[in-house]
């Protein structure tokens, strides 16, 4: 059955690709189920908000962003966000079991080293990250509840601090527009995967008056066996299986069309096997259960405007480990707290000026325990990270708006406080008290330019300082993080990045868009992970010690380029290519790691697709190329180069009941097996189908 469906979906898609290029060369005529393709998400959104904090128009950015849209959101063949991010020049994603991947990582512009937290994610501008982990909890995101993302590349230390060293993702989700309006969905999928999916929403008035909606998906399924034959702890493998549920609320009001008051909630359950069983029911698994609110408020009067936010978000963490030995079976209980507040005002300073001014505060809180089942055995880890800070900047404009310039500075200070590790576990007992208190500070600058030589093409340049302290479970914890055990290191410094940046953008016609950037980074005292060469005996064998610590110097080169290309109002092809070279360039202590590449960097990648528009079917195509990179950092272990096609199509059904349609994603097409370690490998070809109501 599974060869039989390959060969039918394959035989399936590439019949109506070529169909569809056909139907469109010979007619080129409109048909109702056909879309213009500015209504697709390959054109970019006129203004952004996340380079200011405030609504900007886009071509007036001396930097690169990207803009993803709710219509690409839709088409997509993918079931997660960063899968999706995947397509974007200069961005990275780990996950390789698909929907079944526990925690997966996006990178940005050859910031690796399998350390998270150096890409500032924001839904609806607050952060969304914990700051014990560094880690954006991707599988809680529902893609039918986003209006748009915005990719904004290199440093936002300047106006985001802290985590914004290689770039910022601002998730931003979807107000209703309407009386009311709302959709329904449901979906099965290879591995029993089945999901279902319902949105409302309404608003008294198109500008003012109230307005909410609420947002729910829930998916379960059987899921597959991930580990492979080399896997070295798990003899027992069992299928890695997946349950999760979101809701995601939001209830505002708009006084007029500048001030509004906004109060969201969203909560998300899930748990997810490992993928072996020994003594537990269940096997080994997982939960990431998470509640988070946020109020915003938007004022403004004359030439001022103000952004007023808070947040609260807690994620408590559950892993119950099974083993052979039963003794050895252990759970971990985290809660993990992240809450903080912050101000931004905008105001015009003649006709060439606008200045921004802000503070920020974020408290991230860690209390957890590891507490075995069958003794009283137990380890215990603390600690809470104060992070505030001030920033201004300035957007002068000259020349008719063609030459703007944007200066501004930001300064940090974060502080490591009531840090305690204890256990009753040997040898862990004798590292047993209260941690060194830490602080840092850090000035962020920045300096940039765009230059329009006309409406059509223009270049830019910028020179920018990142800066990131240490995440808590690096500064706390001794224990598994990332499928390796680490020792805690209270004695981190923090990390800046200093990165220069050239860039065009040139619109050739009304078909054709091309964009290139360059870039070149040092960091200081960057946070890595590193093989200390000790062993440890646990659960039955001596496992290797990693430590995370400050390598004294790393560089980092890379191009970055996109194409879009419209021959018609049917068919849009669209393309990126990054290059990164990341090395250690200098270590005192380490010095046999110098010249060496950051590891889970891949050097070369490759995104390119294509869009058919029909009165048959409409389909997306999509090829991406991830090259090889390191999985150690000595890069004796290597991760071989792969690639994935992957497609959607969908239709309209109006002719059966006006807003039905119908859609067929189809991942990994070629049911290629890639692994990004030697105990993990991908889930091969995963289908789903999916029958939508809107109205």
């Amino acid at each position: 059955m599974k060869h039989l469906m390959k060969i039918v979906s394959i035989t399936l898609v590439f019949s109506v690709w070529a169909a569809g290029l056909m139907v469109c060369q010979a007619s080129g005529q409109n048909t109702e189920n056909t879309r213009d393709i500015s209504d697709t998400a390959i054109l970019l959104e006129e203004v952004v908000v996340t380079a200011t904090r405030f609504l900007t128009e886009k071509e007036l950015v001396p930097g690169r962003i990207t803009v993803i849209t709710a219509n690409d959101i839709e088409n997509t063949p993918f079931e997660r966000v960063d899968e999706l991010l995947q397509q974007v020049s200069g961005l990275q994603s780990t996950r390789t079991d698909g929907i079944f991947s526990l925690s997966p990582q996006v990178t940005m512009r050859g910031l690796g080293g399998n350390v998270p937290g150096r890409t500032l994610v924001l839904i609806d501008g607050t952060p969304s990250s914990t700051g014990d982990t560094g880690n954006m909890r991707w599988n809680r995101l529902n893609l039918a509840d986003i209006e748009r993302i915005e990719v904004f590349k290199g440093p936002g230390s300047s106006i985001y601090g802290s985590n914004a060293m290689g770039g910022v993702i601002n998730i931003i989700t979807k107000r209703p527009d309407k009386n009311f309006s709302g959709d329904v969905s449901a979906a099965y999928g290879t591995f029993n995967t089945k999901k279902g999916a319902i949105r409302l929403g309404g608003r008294q008035a198109e500008d003012t008056g109230f307005y909410g909606q609420i947002a729910a998906t829930g998916l379960k399924s059987d899921g597959y066996t991930s580990l492979t034959e080399t896997s070295k702890d798990y003899d027992n493998r069992i299928d890695r299986f997946v349950e999760e549920f979101n809701v995601s609320g939001k209830l505002g009001y708009d006084f007029d069309d500048v001030n509004s008051l906004e109060l969201g909630y969203a909560y998300y359950d899930d748990r997810r096997g490992e993928g072996y069983k020994y003594n537990i029911p269940e096997g080994s698994h997982r939960d990431f259960d998470t509640n988070r609110v946020n109020l915003l408020y938007k004022g403004g009067v004359n030439d001022w405007q103000w952004q007023l936010s808070g947040f609260y978000q807690r994620e408590e963490y559950y892993w119950h480990r099974d083993f052979t030995d039963a003794a050895s079976i252990y759970k971990v209980l985290s809660d993990r707290d992240d809450y903080g507040s912050a101000l931004s005002v905008s105001t015009d300073i003649g006709d060439h000026s606008t200045l921004i001014l802000g503070a920020d505060l974020r408290i991230s809180e860690v209390d957890a325990i590891d507490d075995y089942d069958f003794s009283s055995d137990y380890a215990m880890n603390k600690g809470r990270l104060e992070q505030y800070a001030f920033y201004v900047q300035d957007e002068l404009r000259f020349l008719d708006d063609r030459l703007i310039v944007v200066g501004g500075i930001r300064f940090d200070t974060a502080k490591f406080k009531d840090g305690l590790y204890d256990s009753n576990v040997e040898p862990f007992n004798l590292l047993s008290g209260s941690l060194n208190n830490s602080s840092w500070d850090a000035f962020s600058p920045k300096i940039s330019s765009r230059y329009h030589f006309s409406d059509n093409i223009s270049v830019y340049g910028s020179y920018s300082r990142g800066f990131r302290a240490p995440i808590l479970d690096a500064l706390c914890r001794y224990g598994i993080f990332h499928g390796r055990f680490y020792d805690a290191n209270p004695d981190l410094e923090n990390e800046t990045l200093d990165s220069f940046e050239l860039g065009s953008d040139l619109n050739l016609s009304d078909m054709l868009d091309l964009s290139f950037s360059g870039y070149y980074s040092r960091g200081k005292d960057f946070i890595y992970s590193l093989d200390t060469g000790m062993t440890r005996f646990l659960w039955g064998q001596d496992r290797a010690v990693y430590l995370m610590d400050n390598v004294s110097e790393v560089e980092i080169k890379g191009f970055e380029a996109d194409l879009t290309f419209r021959p018609n109002t049917h068919v849009n092809f669209f393309a990126s290519y990054t290059f990164n070279e990341s090395l250690i360039d200098k270590f005192d202590e380490r010095p046999e790691l110098e010249g060496k590449r950051l590891e889970y960097v891949p050097e070369q990648s490759f995104s390119a697709g294509v869009d058919v528009f029909t009165s048959i079917v409409n389909a997306r195509v999509v090829v991406n190329h991830i090259g090889n990179q390191y999985s150690n950092d000595m890069n004796t272990e290597e991760i071989d180069e792969y690639e994935t096609v992957d497609v959607k199509l969908w239709r309209n059904l109006d002719f059966l009941l006006p807003g039905l349609s119908a859609s067929l994603a189809v991942q990994n097409l070629f049911d290629k097996t890639y692994l990004r370690s030697e105990d993990e490998q991908s889930p091969g070809m995963f289908t789903m189908g999916e029958i939508k109501y809107e109205w």
